[in-house]
């Protein structure tokens, strides 16, 4: 505003620094906001980055096989893990 404070009324120069302080608490808290949905925006494709990551490693990585002869407390019973021939 371009004219003085000594020309106006105690009760504009109030509403003008009660309207001054709420422009300034709401720009603050929307400037809050921005920053929050910001850093959410960035964990969420960092997450993303890091789940795609896993998925190509996992896909580049051979998993162990499994194998168990006969059922689990009997005689002869026992697992493979690794590389198992298909032959025995």
């Amino acid at each position: 505003m371009s004219f003085s404070c000594r020309s106006l009324s105690s009760k504009e120069r109030i509403r003008l620094m009660i309207s001054g302080f709420l422009k300034k608490l709401i720009k603050y808290y929307v400037d809050k906001f921005i920053t929050w949905l910001r850093l959410k925006k960035f964990n969420l494709e960092l997450d993303n980055d890091i789940k795609n990551y896993h998925e190509e490693l996992d896909k580049k990585q051979k998993k162990p096989k499994f194998r168990e002869v006969g059922k689990f407390g009997e005689d002869g019973w026992s697992i493979s893990i690794g590389d198992i021939d298909k032959d025995a």
